[in-house]
């Protein structure tokens, strides 16, 4: 079988044709879910292209490869009737999920395109009295008055991989908050999880610590004390319920 993708966004269109299943979920899926910019050719000069502009996305699904004739693109994807023919969008979903309802054993992307969570799942390091105490302090009180949850790794009350039960999380919040006070790793390969599927992301630091290059250009709210950290995170949050958040 054949998968073709059409994106809607305003009065424009954008086509992909061609593509095998998993090619499609790696080229136009994963980009459209998590809102990426990604390069692309357009009439043969490079380009880039804005998945987050994208307003839908209908999938197509034939048993041969369509013809292009007169138009680079195959004049099929023009036709309406045909596109209803044979659209595959809720079978293509369908497809992709798995036999169970674990939600552990639900892929990631899934998650990530499941309605999102008003949540805020928290990176950072826990076992540290300074960070423990912003956390209970700042972070879930803030929260709280936002009305938003707030999770923690640590407070997942239940078996299994840690390192999953992250990435579920994540997937499946609204917001995430990464403080990358102490320099850990894994926040910051969490932090990266969180940023390469398109989340809302909140950095924080505690004044003093470095900031890995990589992420020394993005806005960080710098904190020296709990009521420091408790007016920007205020006004962070405010920011992101004027404009709607996710």
């Amino acid at each position: 079988m054949w998968y073709h993708a059409i994106g809607h966004y305003g009065s424009k269109k954008r086509y992909w044709w061609h593509r095998k299943r998993d090619d499609l979920i790696q080229d136009v899926l994963v980009p459209f879910v998590s809102k990426q910019v990604r390069r692309l050719s357009r009439e043969g000069i490079p380009s880039l292209f804005n998945f987050g502009a994208a307003d839908y996305i209908t999938i197509v699904k034939t048993a041969e490869k369509l013809t292009p004739k007169t138009r680079p693109v195959p004049s099929e994807l023009h036709d309406s009737n045909f596109v209803e023919k044979h659209c595959a969008t809720n079978d293509f979903l369908k497809e992709m999920a798995l036999l169970t309802s674990s939600p552990r054993a639900r892929s990631l992307l899934e998650q990530a395109m499941s309605p999102l969570k008003k949540q805020i799942f928290v990176i950072m390091k826990f076992g540290d009295d300074l960070l423990d105490s912003a956390y209970e302090g700042v972070i879930k009180p803030l929260g709280k008055e936002f009305g938003l949850a707030v999770q923690r790794v640590d407070e997942i009350q239940d078996s299994g991989n840690i390192t999953q039960q992250i990435l579920e999380s994540i997937s499946s919040s609204a917001f995430i908050l990464a403080d990358l006070t102490g320099e850990r790793p894994n926040c910051y390969y969490e932090a990266g999880f969180a940023h390469a599927l398109g989340k809302e992301i909140i950095f924080s630091v505690k004044k003093g610590d470095d900031i890995h290059f990589d992420l020394a250009a993005y806005r960080f709210i710098t904190w020296k004390t709990e009521a420091d950290y408790r007016k920007q995170l205020r006004e962070r949050l405010e920011s992101l319920n004027a404009k709607g958040g996710r």
